[in-house]
């Protein structure tokens, strides 16, 4: 495959009204900041990505680190066996700031453009760039279900359920500081979808080590799908116990700021399912680390936030399990990538197949 050289990175900042107000245990949600990088090449093309921060200061600070990963790699000759030695030499750049929060940040979103970058200029999906195949991923839905009074999540939940030709799948946050609203929460959405409809449950690191079993046993017989993010999401220990106490699976991951955390809780036992971010856990160099760690466990692997991106590096993972549909900043894209009936289906075309819509980019572009 043909080589590549970085020139330049140009970024922009926006910000992103919500289709719906999600309220959860870590803030309610409005808006989205999301930083739009063009990762520019010799002679001509591009690696895009879309990048949500999680919080405005991050469109502040992000890019200044983004320059420094640039500067670093900028004039070298990169080819896709250099990927991984690109992404740590990124991480040597920043390792003084330390390995998590936003120095890896800035590393995961660069590694997500470089990636893209590679996958375009060879002429193929990434998916195919990573060996994987362009399969028809499980795609729950979770764009809602959120701390509010019982009969508006009833409601929403029925219009979830319909979008896109119908979903089988999808979230309910949780986090309401007593076991009963929590239960009183899932019959409510039970009765508004039906029985077959898979419901799965966040509480977004919102329960203290000392009650998390208590709660968490007053939910484990409602035949959810699986427990997500109970406790802080470093407290590998009380998520072990958890794990052996509950019939229903704990999932963990989106917090996780390394390949290496997530191959260590594996392998303690801290989790029965995964669901690393690209935008934290490396980009997709982290995230094909980590996948082959859960494959030697034989540990189902799903997705969270970035569909567009994320379906093509869960096709090509060997546990691949559920890929997480979040609609958030998809207004900035041109022909965004949707599920249809509760599938998903990575693209054909080359890299993520990512293209912006820049008439919807100028009403939210933000400065610096």
């Amino acid at each position: 495959m043909t080589a590549i050289e970085i020139t330049g990175l140009r970024v922009r900042r926006a910000m992103v009204p919500v289709r719906r107000t999600l309220a959860t245990r870590v803030g309610t949600f409005t808006q989205g900041p999301f930083l739009l990088l063009d990762l520019d090449l010799k002679g001509g093309g591009a690696g895009h990505a879309l990048c949500f921060t999680f919080v405005s200061v991050g469109l502040k600070v992000i890019p200044i680190l983004l320059e420094e990963i640039v500067a670093a790699v900028k004039g070298r000759s990169i080819g896709p066996e250099d990927l991984s030695a690109i992404h740590d030499l990124g991480q040597k750049k920043l390792t003084h700031l330390g390995h998590e929060g936003a120095a890896m940040m800035a590393l995961s979103m660069f590694d997500m453009a470089l990636h893209d970058a590679m996958a375009r200029a060879a002429g193929v999906p990434l998916y195919a760039l990573l060996g994987g195949k362009a399969v028809a991923l499980p795609t729950y839905n979770s764009c809602g279900l959120g701390l509010m009074p019982l009969p508006e999540l009833a409601t929403e939940a029925r219009e979830l359920a319909a979008e896109h030709g119908g979903f089988s799948h999808m979230k309910l946050r949780m986090g309401r500081g007593d076991a009963a609203a929590e239960v009183a929460a899932y019959r409510a959405v039970r009765e508004a979808v039906g029985p077959d409809m898979a419901i799965s449950c966040d509480f977004n690191q919102g329960l203290d080590a000392a009650s998390a079993y208590d709660t968490c046993r007053a939910i484990d017989g409602l035949g959810l799908t699986w427990i997500e993010e109970p406790v802080v999401y470093d407290d590998y220990d009380t998520q072990a116990r958890l794990v052996r106490k509950l019939t229903t699976p704990v999932s963990v991951g989106e917090n996780w700021w390394s390949w290496r955390v997530g191959k260590a809780a594996i392998e303690m036992g801290a989790c029965d399912y995964v669901m690393p971010d690209l935008l934290r856990i490396g980009g997709v160099t982290g995230w094909m680390r980590l996948a082959k760690a859960a494959e030697q466990c034989a540990v189902p692997f799903s997705s969270h936030l970035s569909p567009d991106f994320s379906a093509h590096v869960l096709a090509a993972t060997p546990t691949r399990h559920w890929l997480e549909f979040m609609d958030w900043g998809q207004d900035l894209l041109d022909d965004p990538l949707v599920p249809v009936k509760g599938l998903t289906t990575p693209r054909d075309k080359p890299g993520t197949g990512i293209a912006w819509n820049e008439k919807a980019i100028a009403r939210c572009l933000v400065a610096g």
